[in-house]
């Protein structure tokens, strides 16, 4: 029995060491503020109001019929002179009867004629045609450039009246060559990753397109490089415009891209006169659209470029298991989910699964759950903030689960009371071991 009673005084004095070491934690979580008085400037953006925009609204407007420019490619006819023996055709380029996997093959979609002699569009934006002066159709409609084209052989003499048909169909339009930068998970090497899981390395995607002239803006880049960014980058699109950078800053950006430095960083560096355009792809209700018509057209050289959500991630520590946990795009999480996906268990014991805590030698009296969680919120100016919560209230009172929010650290302890009730378990559980 003197063995007993010496064991019993002992365990009760680790059980009372047990609970004045908790005293650092209990003066931490006491200045902390309770998440039922949470200043509404530090709580969480909500993600649930963002509503997404008009996907329509990413393609150009352009007009209903074709206007010449540099870079089309003409067939034409003029009758009796061009072509001047009906053999002299060239070779017919059959088109394809079925839509192209590639939808945005290089220098532009084939739409060939049945017959007409190729002209190219020239720089100046005139056609050169034999026996005439260079004629300019830059701006004008197929039929406008018909006409001009018989007025032109008229006037010369070349035809006559009656004997002028002109027929001009496009066999290729123009294209812009634009480039797609994309760091969101390729569709073609798509993996299952679970909803808690953490992606540490990832290969983007760059693809170089040719977007036919009337058809070059934000929404085709997009869906011909594989839709609408992944839930792992942000709602938003960027546009970079080729035209404003000059060699200085092409150089820069090389040498920036050489080093390893991010591309978003990259990005928002730029100097102030190189034109980045911002699209974002959801907004909050009565939000006005921030761009414009002329922003989503895309011209040669121009960049689209898609940024992947590198610091939407919470932390985890204390009684929950360590890890870093990335955040839902589309969606908010409490306090309540964020313990589950930190594969913790408001009321488990310890938060985790039994099977761990013996593992971890709290030992089988450890039957308390757990009901105090402590969340460091990061501030804009530097600091942090203490922000403390009740489960128990929290099951009972939706004020208490605040959200979540990117770089927020989510720790889970014991309250005082539960940490020297578990301790006394633990001695009653040995003391009874002793015993018999």
């Amino acid at each position: 029995m003197n063995s007993t009673r010496a064991t019993q005084l002992l365990w009760l004095a680790i059980a009372c060491t047990t609970v004045g070491s908790s005293t650092g934690c209990m003066t931490f979580t006491k200045h902390a503020i309770p998440a039922t008085r949470l200043p509404h400037q530090f709580e969480a953006p909500s993600k649930c109001n963002l509503n997404p925009i008009n996907f329509a609204m990413l393609a150009g407007t352009f007009p209903s019929e074709q206007l010449l420019d540099t870079g089309d490619v003409l067939a034409i006819t003029v009758q009796g002179l061009i072509p001047l023996d009906p053999k002299e055709l060239p070779p017919i380029i059959s088109s394809q009867a079925t839509l192209a996997q590639v939808y945005y093959p290089p220098m532009g979609v084939v739409d060939s004629p049945s017959y007409g002699l190729p002209i190219h569009v020239q720089a100046d934006g005139s056609l050169q045609l034999p026996l005439v002066k260079p004629i300019q159709v830059r701006g004008l409609t197929l039929s406008q450039a018909a006409e001009k084209i018989r007025q032109t052989y008229v006037t010369e003499e070349l035809v006559k009246e009656g004997n002028d048909h002109v027929n001009a169909t496009i066999l290729r339009t123009r294209v812009n060559r634009v480039m797609v930068l994309r760091e969101d998970a390729s569709l073609e090497a798509a993996n299952v990753i679970r909803r808690g899981e953490t992606v540490l390395h990832k290969r983007g995607s760059a693809e170089v397109i040719d977007l036919p002239a009337y058809e070059s803006d934000v929404l085709h880049a997009l869906v011909a490089t594989g839709g609408l960014p992944g839930v792992d980058a942000y709602n938003e699109v960027w546009v970079l415009r080729k035209s404003l950078m000059q060699d200085g800053d092409q150089v820069s950006i090389q040498n920036r891209v050489a080093n390893g430095d991010s591309p978003s960083d990259i990005i928002r560096d730029l100097p102030a006169h190189v034109e980045a355009i911002r699209l974002p792809l959801k907004l909050c209700p009565d939000e006005p659209v921030p761009f414009a018509q002329q922003d989503v057209v895309l011209h040669e050289g121009d960049v689209v470029y898609i940024e992947p959500r590198r610091d939407e991630y919470f932390y985890t520590g204390g009684l929950l298991p360590g890890g870093q946990i990335p955040l839902p795009r589309d969606e908010d999480i409490d306090i309540l989910e964020a313990i589950a996906l930190a594969q913790g268990s408001v009321g488990g014991l310890g938060g985790t699964q039994s099977t761990s805590i013996l593992r971890a030698g709290a030992g089988i009296g450890n039957v308390i759950p757990p009901s105090r969680v402590l969340i460091l919120r990061k501030l804009p100016d530097g600091q942090q903030l203490a922000i403390r919560i009740d489960l128990t209230e929290a099951m009972r009172n939706p004020k208490e689960r605040i959200r979540i929010m990117a770089g927020d650290y989510v720790m889970m302890h014991y309250k005082p009371g539960e940490t020297f009730t578990n301790s006394a378990l633990n001695f009653f559980n040995l003391n009874y071991t002793v015993i018999n």
